[in-house]
């Protein structure tokens, strides 16, 4: 045992070298199976991280893995990748937190609250003393280097981590032999005694600390009912019946229960020594010999990627706009339909290759926003946002369009995966929105239906309105992603398809509800939507714009006056926002972006030109509006928007939300809605730049680091989603419109002629 004292770099050459020598660690510590290098078992000295607690190196697997099922592939693929190790960033929720907690090497900083509420005396020394539970502050660790007194930006450094990780892992490939050998320094672990980690300490800590409640020690039964809820988890982890004998000793004890193995053994012990035979599937160095013969390009590109998409949950919501230095100013070749379908192919081929595969269904690892503010790495989920409807929905469409079966194979897979996580965990659809709730999954299982002639397909996507009618009423996002005014779109588009008097009764239940939770504004009416800003929004996904578009669809279709009011009501409220200097509407919500990411948006005020916020989404509602409204004003701002977007919109990432493609379909609809030449000729250019975007820099996805992702709003499907409706604008029909199924279109689309964007339409 040593005393080692944290304390700053001297250069920023020696936090450099620190997280290179992270970096290596990492891959040394993803060898030896290593996990539980949290914030606390990592101290920064200087520019060496020293590492704390060695005690679950060669750590054995707990549990087998079910080949059959793709989502559980998906886990296990996270689980076992160097996220296991502890350093890299890994922020979870608890429920009813709006924030996540990191707790990683790497990622964890000072300031952060307990994930739960913990036991607090206020009033202490009065007669007022009281116990209250209240999230707090976490004491500080010195995880993370410092240098001249200031934080340091661990995204700044993302390349010297993925450096000292490359090198390790190279050097390990190298001496793969001599590690492997009877007589290599793996061989001498053999004997030594490791610890096995059953559980989170943390749960452990918890139940503890609340056994010494006065509730339960008046009665010793009491006090063994609250240890039994340790086997809650068996119906998941049959695997820890078998200790919980021995935890509930430990804990009688007062001590947190701690199990023990050796790298050559399957066996586990108990903290009274007490020997549990045959408790894992094969001895931790088995496993470890395993993985450093595994090593190899494939393994490390995969663990490259987890490095990058760990470390960009590090950045804020809005840090995945900023503008690319490299985008061309002109391109090679126009981008008629055979070369966006080629180019919308290598995302189908590339998608396929991502693919997890059990053996009927398909599953994929994804970036994903949580909580509206911050991403998150995990297995996709069943929203169309960034799930697995967006990416199935992307390859049924390239299946069709191309002719090429193995695309529509591999959407009929995932789609196999929602259909038995919608049974499995219907909890999972919690909000109603059309791209975040059940309106998007009846979106998804309507075109679906309709695409492959399946009825079946079109009844589940009906079904999904009775999931959806208990929740309106708890819907407090109002907006187009995740709450009424996207369960209206989505639910109009599924009767026009369907038509069905209970499906449009949901509709207007959330047009009602809309109207119920409409604030009064100086000028016209806006929503607030929970933990998004201090006033209602503009825009398309979370704000005015696209609920007005939503009320005008439903006042339509209904022929009620009503929704048709507060629509206009909606649009003067956010004609009053629009700023004449910038010429734009701002973005109100109240994120925390990086100096970097506000200056590429040029304002004191973060803002943006992407669907989701300003002009592109407001100028696509607009013209989305023209049916229902005809005033001149309208046309101003579809003006306004066009060029705007024309101008400064352009020159991002490639995704559909917040991304180049995304801000394209504003003068796609243009070109298609308002019959000027001008449009067309722009979409045509600007597609082609894209295209050629794509090709010297590859896919830039919608997230901070542009990390590759599979999801349809900010990753590759839909950067795949809108070259093929580039490609066949009247086929493939706007995802950003929630528009419906065009399935005559797709019956008469042309074999294979080659034809320009203008020309398809």
């Amino acid at each position: 045992m040593e005393f080692v004292a944290a304390h700053a770099c001297r250069s920023e050459e020696e936090v450099r070298r620190f997280y290179e020598r992270q970096g290596a660690y990492l891959a040394l510590l993803y060898a030896l199976e290593a996990t539980d290098f949290h914030s606390e078992n990592l101290i920064a000295a200087g520019e060496h991280p020293v590492l704390l607690d060695l005690e679950a190196l060669f750590h054995p697997r707990v549990g087998g893995i079910d080949p059959l099922q793709a989502e559980q592939l998906a886990g296990n693929t996270i689980n076992y990748s160097v996220l296991r190790v502890g350093l890299l960033p890994n922020r979870s929720w608890s429920d009813g937190e709006s924030a996540g907690i990191d707790v990683s090497g790497l990622g964890a900083l000072p300031g952060q609250l307990t994930p739960r509420p913990v036991p607090r005396w206020e009033d202490a020394g009065t007669d007022e003393m009281r116990l209250t539970r209240k999230r707090t502050e976490m004491p500080p660790h010195h995880n993370r280097p410092a240098l001249d007194g200031a934080e340091i930006n661990v995204l700044e450094y993302t390349n010297a981590i993925l450096a000292g990780f490359t090198s390790t892992y190279e050097t390990l490939l190298e001496h793969r032999d001599d590690l492997l050998s009877d007589q290599g320094p793996l061989a001498r672990f053999a004997e030594d005694e490791v610890r096995a980690i059953m559980r989170p300490t943390q749960t452990y800590a918890v139940l503890l600390r609340e056994s010494f409640h006065p509730d339960v020690l008046r009665d010793a039964l009491d006090r063994d009912q609250l240890f039994d809820r340790l086997w809650a988890t068996v119906e998941y982890c049959p695997y820890l019946a078998k200790v919980i004998p021995a935890e509930h000793q430990d804990l009688q004890n007062g001590d947190i229960p701690i199990f023990t193995s050796r790298p050559n053994s399957r066996d586990l012990w108990t903290s009274s020594r007490q020997r549990i035979a045959d408790f894992f599937d094969e001895p931790g160095i088995v496993r470890v010999r395993r993985r450093i013969q595994e090593l190899g390009n494939h393994d490390c590109t995969q663990q490259l990627w987890f490095i990058r998409a760990s470390l960009a949950t590090l950045s804020k919501a809005g840090d995945g706009t900023r503008r690319s230095a490299h985008f061309p100013t002109e391109a090679s070749a126009p981008a008629d339909r055979e070369r966006l379908l080629l180019a919308a192919r290598r995302v189908g081929d590339r998608l396929e290759e991502l693919a997890l595969r059990g053996e009927q269904d398909r599953s994929w690892i994804g970036l994903t926003l949580a909580n509206l503010h911050e991403w998150s790495l995990a297995p996709l989920g069943l929203d169309l946002y960034d799930g697995l409807p967006g990416v199935t929905l992307f390859l049924a469409y390239l299946g069709e369009i191309t002719g090429e079966s193995r695309y529509t194979t591999l959407a009929k897979a995932a789609l196999s995966t929602v259909r038995r996580e919608i049974e499995r965990r219907p909890s999972s659809i919690a909000s109603i929105g059309g791209f975040d709730g059940g309106g998007g999954v009846a979106y998804a299982l309507m075109h679906l239906g309709r695409l492959w002639d399946q009825p079946d397909l079109l009844t589940k996507a009906e079904a999904m309105v009775e999931r959806i009618l208990p929740l309106i009423e708890k819907d407090e996002r109002f907006d187009v992603i995740g709450g009424a005014a996207g369960c209206i779109a989505s639910l109009l588009a599924l009767y026009r398809c369907v038509p069905s008097d209970h499906t449009l009764a949901a509709a207007v239940r959330c047009g009602d509800h809309l109207l119920a939770h409409a604030q009064p504004m100086p000028r016209g009416l806006g929503w607030l939507a929970k933990g998004m800003a201090s006033q209602p929004l503009a825009g398309f996904s979370h704000g005015a714009a696209g609920i007005a578009w939503a009320l005008l669809e439903l006042s339509g279709l209904t022929g009620e006056e009503r929704f048709r009011a507060t629509a206009l009501a909606a649009i003067e409220y956010e004609r009053s926002l629009f700023s004449l200097a910038e010429g734009n509407w701002p973005d109100l919500r109240e994120l925390e972006v990086s100096d970097a990411a506000a200056a590429d948006n040029g304002s004191a005020r973060f803002s943006m030109l992407a669907w989701c916020h300003g002009a592109p989404g407001i100028g696509l509602a607009r013209l989305l509006c023209l049916r229902h409204l005809g005033d001149l004003q309208v046309r101003v701002e579809i003006k306004v928007a066009l060029e705007a977007t024309l101008a400064r919109g352009f020159g991002g990432n490639h995704s559909l939300c917040h991304g180049d493609l995304g801000n394209l379909e504003l003068l796609l609809a243009a070109s298609l809605t308002l019959g000027e030449p001008r449009w067309e000729a722009e979409v045509n250019r600007i597609a082609a730049l894209v295209l050629e975007s794509i090709e010297q820099n590859g896919w830039l996805c919608g997230n901070p680091l542009a990390v590759e992702s599979p999801g349809l709003m900010t990753g590759l499907a839909g950067i795949g989603y809108e070259l093929l409706r580039l490609a066949e604008p009247t086929v493939v029909p706007s995802v950003l419109a929630l528009a419906p199924p065009n399935v005559q279109a797709a019956a008469a689309q042309p074999d294979c002629d080659v034809l320009s964007v203008a020309g398809a339409r």
